[in-house]
């Protein structure tokens, strides 16, 4: 059957309304987290400023409304699939580190033979961090590594990290909230309620691959087989099996359509209307729009642009119209902010009104006077 062929300005143009960049429609941290199944995290100060992105304008969050809803467990921050940060709702933390884990422990093995970290140790320090964090004491990376110490095991800062990993992918750890700048760990159990996919008692790997792929191309679609196996770390055949189960429970929920020559699937609906152009985001470097691709994401960059392969000063994107067209980071200073941004291409005089447009909104969400510095 011949399948319908999307125009890189379509696939952009659904991809931000299902990443609701174009279309924020939550009301809270957690449901537009939770719509998106995952969001990675590493850089946390941006990454909160992508949830809030995510919410409608008319009751968005500040900077500090989000440290408040992290610390509150509202969403929560745990290596799962990719072996990266990223946040998840805590009704979706269980069923997706059960889901992913093998994978992420296969990736670190390696890393545990240079370090000569065997199961045991891992098994005992594990057993440590538990008893660190129990009856809701929430323990930072210093106080969690200094029992380790205690108990007689020293680890390299690598090893520790994997070891910390290990933990959170055995349910055992996941974020707790900040003391002072310092991100903590908590019991699992503790932030997280019981039950997997639709609450059942016990994990069923058929229905949270169903789950995963079916959301993941609602939100992301147009989107292939191997960009869900990216994203998800997941292998092509979980992909494609995910892909399957999601139309076993739901026939017609996902349509298979062709970008760039290659067989893609998205959720049926009409085209969403862009906004005005030209619009401009600022997005974080590991933003969904960024990162939910591998495959089918050249469209996001402009013609004859190649991303660095080192990090830069602006680490963060600029877009325009949905595609990169500069780079930016901010500066708190004690009463203000200056946001530094770096254009690909000079400014023209509408998209310079857009991009003051998007800073004031950073500001807002900052709640502070902002300064706009073009480099």
């Amino acid at each position: 059957m011949t399948q319908t062929a999307v125009e890189p300005r379509e696939a952009r143009t659904r991809r931000l309304d299902g990443l609701r960049l174009w279309a924020p429609d939550a009301s809270t941290p957690t449901e537009a987290v939770q719509r998106l199944v995952a969001m990675q995290g590493q850089e946390h100060p941006y990454a909160l400023w992508s949830v809030a992105q995510r919410i409608e304008h008319d009751s968005r969050p500040t900077a500090a409304d989000m440290a408040v809803a992290y610390d509150l467990g509202d969403v929560l921050r745990t290596h799962v699939m990719r072996p990266t940060w990223h946040l998840v709702a805590p009704a979706d933390a269980r069923w997706l580190l059960t889901l992913t884990n093998g994978r992420v422990r296969r990736f670190n093995a390696p890393i545990f033979t240079r370090e000569n970290i065997d199961d045991a140790l891992i098994s005992r320090a594990i057993d440590l961090f538990a008893r660190e964090v129990d009856r809701g004491r929430h323990r930072t990376r210093d106080q969690l590594r200094s029992a380790l110490g205690d108990a007689g095991i020293h680890l390299s800062s690598l090893g520790f990290t994997c070891v910390l990993m290990a933990a959170e992918l055995e349910r055992v750890l996941i974020s707790g909230a900040s003391d002072g700048k310092q991100r903590t760990h908590a019991a699992f159990d503790e932030r997280v309620p019981p039950g997997f996919v639709g609450g059942a008692s016990s994990f069923d790997r058929e229905s949270a691959l169903a789950e995963l792929a079916g959301r993941y191309v609602a939100t992301r679609g147009p989107a292939s087989v191997a960009d869900l196996a990216a994203w998800s770390g997941l292998t092509i055949g979980d992909g494609r099996r995910g892909i399957a189960l999601a139309l076993e429970r739901a026939p017609g929920s996902l349509e298979p359509v062709e970008l760039d020559g290659q067989e893609c699937w998205l959720a049926p609906a009409e085209l969403p209307r862009a906004p005005r152009s030209p619009r401009v985001d600022l997005v974080q470097a590991f933003d969904e729009y960024v990162m939910s691709y591998s495959r089918t994401r050249a469209h996001i960059f402009p013609d004859g642009f190649t991303p660095p392969t080192t990090p830069t000063t602006n680490m963060h994107w600029m877009l325009t119209d949905g595609v990169i067209s500069g780079s930016w980071k901010h500066e708190l200073r004690s009463s203000d902010a200056r946001l530094q941004l770096r254009a690909i291409t000079p400014l023209d005089d509408a998209t310079a009104a857009a991009v003051r447009v998007a800073v004031a909104d950073y500001g807002r969400y900052l709640g502070l006077p902002i300064e706009l510095v073009l480099q």
